[in-house]
């Protein structure tokens, strides 16, 4: 029981205008990911990353919002670490839970008072997570609640904000005797199979 809302916009004429009624646009995305250590004696490899998250909300509509309540499931691996005081909202989330049922952190923040988002305005919120993972998609989920009764019901993003994580390795072939170089491949491994990203035939 999931949908988009209001999407696509087709503007006629000289200058867009905001959606009749109350519309908006939410989406989540990696702001920026770095590696901080590769442990190779795994199989597969384990990766520790530092990864920040945007969560942007867009009033398209003619009518003014509230903001409610951000609700973020995190992927398997990643926890929570703080709210940057770069976005518009900076508040720290209310709470913390890991559901143990599909091991996933699920952040909580709720808005007191309700955040102003009036016609036509947008708001960001950017925040630090730390991650422990190895090769595969991560996806968040994310779901924002608007006060006063805006929507019949929580505006859910889809899975969204993709983490890809492949292991990388560098192949080489020699002839029957192994003293010529023949190929030199690099392979991405992600699931159960690869992908060659380069290759030269000498």
């Amino acid at each position: 029981n999931t949908r988009s809302g209001k999407t696509a916009i087709v503007q006629i004429g000289p200058s867009a205008g905001p959606c009749p009624g109350e519309a908006v646009a939410v989406s989540k995305t990696v702001a920026s990911a770095s590696l901080v250590s590769t442990d190779t004696n795994t199989f597969p490899y384990t990766y520790s990353f530092d990864i920040d998250y945007t969560i942007k909300i867009d009033n398209i509509g003619a009518d003014d919002l509230t903001l409610k309540e951000f609700i973020d499931l995190l992927p398997t691996g990643f926890s929570y670490v703080s709210t940057s005081p770069s976005g518009d909202i900076t508040d720290v989330p209310d709470q913390l839970h890991q559901e143990s049922q599909v091991d996933r952190q699920r952040i909580t923040w709720k808005f007191n008072p309700n955040i102003a988002l009036a016609s036509g305005m947008s708001k960001t919120l950017i925040f630090s997570t730390t991650a422990t993972i190895t090769k595969g998609d991560y996806w968040s989920d994310l779901l924002v609640d608007f006060g006063g009764g805006s929507f019949s019901e929580d505006r859910y993003s889809w899975p969204t904000a993709l983490v890809s994580v492949r292991d990388v390795y560098n192949v080489t072939v020699t002839d029957d005797e192994g003293n010529n170089l023949v190929i030199t491949a690099q392979v991405w491994i992600g699931d159960e199979n690869g992908v060659v990203n380069t290759w030269n035939l000498e």
